[in-house]
């Protein structure tokens, strides 16, 4: 069975994918729509690779704690934008675009509260606006809701409504985006029943129409079909977003957090394409990435795919291969679960895949040892966010290497390496480029130091860039935080554990045990920091 059909109306040029079908129009956004099948006796997890049409695309003025105003004269009036029962049925989100200069928050998006005549109020509980620049690129999009999605007028169509509750038939199921830990319970359930939608959890005795709650852009929910509902085909059209979109990954300072979420692209996206990867932090070593399967036909799905990024993305019944061509199908619901970190949230932006890109980055760069009878082991260093530090030995030469890895196969103009302040460092010969890998052997590298790679001229024969990435250089700081201190002494006093990819970084001697050698390393740099 195939579960989904696209068809896309092109309408600007410039996109190119092997499943659109071309079509003139005289608007800019191209438009289109999928088809997913919801099987009969069965949980199919859904979401909706497109947007709504938008209303309104402009630039910022200025940016402020949760004020945003508009360049030019709009002419909106007041709260038009705010939801109001009855009279409009629309809920609004902004998305921040790109801007004149470097601009952090493109991607982001944020719910309209209120407005003025040319002024936006956004909720900013959990995401300020810092760093929306003047002249940046703003849209303004309704959300979809559940009756955008499921109107009244496809009940038998597209859903089966209920007609005794709480027999449900068709049951939607939206998880709960703010709950601690993983496998939460989901946040809100809805039905059909009287010409409306109705919530669960309000009861049977005349409960309210909930057709115009909103639903997260980049987000997913759960069709259930049961006692009776038949399979049928839910039919999503809308906007194909041409904007790169971020969405937040919620961590725990302890245990691991499950994160919800969904891409509106509406082609299928190979893994090594999806924005996820440790060189920004959005997916590190032993965060995972679940995925569904709709044709399985049953209720309470678990995963049906485990993806791992280790040296290349690994799939939980294949570890060893490389999976990063693996494919997310259109309109897919994903969960990333992520290990637990004191920096979150992380913004995973992802970009369109049928836009063409503008730099190259790599999946990853690491510090790469080799811990004597456990294996080789890699320490994650990101181009932004929270910093890569290595704690481990670089021997009395000072010897480091540094791996990158790409997506697709690399060539390589030149190499050199930037000490930090007051530090030195060297080239140990030439970078070595092999396929999708570039290895820099440093040598001469000196603690206490922020040293930069540079790689001059990378290309993958389609993108050309320039590569700077920061390397931290603190022996024994196993737990991060820039100090040598006690509690970097403290993680090392459990000897005897076999080391493994959850502790390697407490082996800082590589001698292939956790042992008296490395507690007596780490304090022999007690008080050291970086600059």
């Amino acid at each position: 069975m195939v579960p989904k059909k696209l068809i896309l109306f092109v309408v600007a040029p410039w996109l190119h994918t092997s499943s659109l079908v071309l079509a003139q129009a005289p608007t800019t956004d191209p438009v289109g729509f999928i088809t997913t099948s919801c099987l009969a006796r069965s949980d199919t997890y859904v979401s909706i690779p497109f947007t709504r049409p938008s209303e309104f695309v402009g630039t910022v003025r200025s940016a402020g704690g949760n004020i945003i105003t508009i360049n030019g004269t709009p002419g909106w009036s007041n709260n038009q934008f705010v939801y109001a029962p009855s009279s409009q049925p629309k809920h609004y989100y902004l998305l921040i675009g790109n801007g004149a200069a470097t601009n952090p928050k493109e991607g982001h998006i944020y719910q309209i509260t209120g407005n003025g005549p040319n002024t936006l109020l956004i909720d900013a509980t959990s995401d300020n606006s810092t760093g929306i620049i003047a002249n940046t690129q703003v849209t303004i999009t309704p959300y979809w809701t559940l009756a955008t999605i499921f109107p009244a007028s496809d009940a038998g169509v597209s859903f089966t409504p209920t007609s005794s509750p709480p027999t449900y038939q068709t049951l939607l199921r939206f998880p709960n985006y703010s709950a601690p830990g993983i496998n939460q319970p989901y946040a809100a359930e809805y039905y059909f029943n009287n010409g409306a939608w109705r919530l669960v959890s309000d009861g049977f005795n005349n409960p309210p129409d909930h057709g115009d709650d909103p639903l997260l852009p980049d987000g997913f929910f759960v069709v259930r079909n049961a006692n009776s509902a038949q399979t049928l085909p839910l039919r999503a059209l809308g906007s194909v977003l041409m904007k790169k979109m971020a969405v937040p990954f919620f961590t725990a300072q302890t245990g691991k957090q499950d994160n919800p979420v969904a891409m509106i692209r509406p082609v299928d996206v190979s893994l090594d394409a999806t924005g996820l990867a440790p060189i920004d932090n959005t997916f590190v070593q032993n965060d995972q990435l679940l995925l569904f399967n709709n044709t399985r036909r049953q209720l309470n799905k678990h995963p049906s795919k485990i993806y791992t990024y280790n040296d290349g993305w690994r799939l939980s019944t294949d570890p060893t291969g490389d999976h990063g061509k693996d494919v997310i199908p259109a309109g897919s619901a994903m969960i990333v679960r992520k290990v637990a970190s004191p920096n979150g949230p992380i913004f995973w932006t992802n970009s369109p895949t049928y836009v063409t890109a503008t730099s190259l980055l790599p999946l990853q760069a690491a510090s790469r040892k080799t811990h004597s009878g456990a294996g080789t082991f890699d320490i994650n260093m990101p181009i932004s966010g929270a910093q890569g530090i290595e704690p481990r030995t670089g021997g009395s030469s000072g010897n480091h290497q540094i791996m990158f890895t790409f997506a697709n196969n690399v060539s390589l103009l030149s190499a050199s390496v930037t000490p930090g302040q007051s530090g030195a460092s060297g080239l140990a010969g030439p970078p070595i480029v092999n396929g999708k890998r570039i290895t820099l052997n440093l040598t001469g590298v000196t603690n206490q130091q922020v040293l930069t790679v540079n790689l001059t001229g990378v290309s993958d024969g389609v993108l050309s860039s320039n590569l700077a990435i920061p390397i931290g250089i603190l022996a024994g700081d196993t737990n991060v935080d820039h100090l040598v201190n006690n509690r970097d002494v403290n993680r090392t006093k459990a000897p005897g554990r076999v080391v493994s990819r959850t502790n390697f970084t407490i082996d800082v001697n590589l001698d292939g045990q956790i042992n008296l050698g490395d507690t007596n390393f780490v304090k022999s740099f007690l008080g050291t920091s970086l600059p």
